[in-house]
């Protein structure tokens, strides 16, 4: 029988456009998160409630996708069609809503560690790629991302994988939407979603090689009456805690398939990705959307753009793997 959780109060009223690619820093005791189209990063202490708000629009429309380096100098995230370096957040000094927020500059990647989205699928107009999306770090430290098409269910994207001496691997083409990332905890597993397709893949991982293969089914929307899986994080129990979008809930999924808890949000129809952090690893963050796109639903939807957060008890998460060597 799957156990739900209703949570009815945000944690953190921020009312992102599109939060995304949220990550928790250990060190520093911080979240961090990208509101997509506003191309903000997002830090808040979760124990003062401190809030800043770095703000790149100057830089570009959109900051996709954000994973921490191993030599803590800051992020590598991506913009809408190439990878930049972020420096290290805006200390938050100020509480929610008084929120410090600062003008902040990226620097894209050059030379040879240089990437952006290969002009063949860039430049092919509808039938092309709009941009980057998400993106994940495995434990050798390479960067796991992929983009989106014009069409999402033209299947159009691709999957890349980006080594840190620059090397760039395609790892699949004809992808709808490219989400979650995220790995085994033995590193013989990767998971991931192409949300379009409404299924959560599972393939054979070789961490040496960074290679994947026998791409299957671990999980599809059959049991779902809407929406579509999104961004996903993993529990030391190798089960994935899996977003939603359009569906008001994340799932947990068990190696084998099976979902054993629901967490449902009826506030938020959209949610977006999962995190877990905390001092003993055992906070669920999670960041969602808004509908303001359609004032229908934005009215039924009230706190789509918030931030949420849970304990259950006897689960216990894992930090996402840093880029770099």
């Amino acid at each position: 029988m799957v156990r739900v959780i209703t949570l009815d109060e945000p944690f953190l009223p921020v009312q992102n456009d599109l939060g995304e690619g949220c990550l928790w820093d250990s060190k520093t005791g911080l979240l961090h998160w990208v509101d997509i189209f506003r191309s903000t990063i997002h830090t808040l202490d979760p124990k003062t409630m401190n809030h800043s708000v770095d703000d790149y629009s100057e830089c570009d429309t959109v900051i996709t996708s954000l994973i921490q380096l191993k030599d803590g100098s800051g992020f590598i995230g991506s913009h809408l069609k190439h990878l930049a370096f972020f420096p290290n957040p805006t200390k938050p000094i100020r509480p929610f809503p008084k929120s410090t927020t600062t003008k902040r500059t990226s620097q894209p990647l050059e030379g040879s560690k240089a990437f952006e989205i290969p002009a063949k699928y860039f430049e092919a107009g509808e039938d092309g790629v709009h941009r980057f999306n998400d993106g994940a770090a495995d434990a050798k430290g390479r960067l796991w991302i992929g983009t989106m098409g014009h069409k999402e269910a033209g299947y159009n994207g691709q999957l890349f994988r980006y080594d840190p001496d620059g090397h760039v691997e395609l790892v699949y083409e004809g992808i709808g939407v490219s989400n979650g990332i995220g790995f085994s905890p033995d590193n013989k597993i990767m998971y991931y979603i192409d949300s379009p397709t409404r299924v959560i893949y599972q393939m054979d991982f070789d961490l040496e090689s960074g290679r994947v293969s026998n791409r299957r089914t671990l999980l599809d929307s059959s049991s779902f009456d809407d929406g579509v899986f999104d961004g996903l994080c993993m529990d030391a129990e190798g089960a994935v805690w899996a977003a939603r979008w359009g569906d008001n809930r994340v799932v947990r999924v068990l190696p084998d398939g099976k979902v054993d808890l629901e967490i449902r949000i009826p506030g938020a129809r959209c949610i977006t990705c999962c995190v877990f952090g905390g001092d003993d690893m055992e906070d669920l963050f999670i960041v969602t959307a808004s509908c303001k796109d359609k004032p229908e639903l934005n009215e039924k939807y009230p706190q789509g753009g918030d931030l949420f957060k849970i304990r259950v008890d006897g689960i216990k998460g894992v930090e996402r793997y840093k880029f770099g060597n």
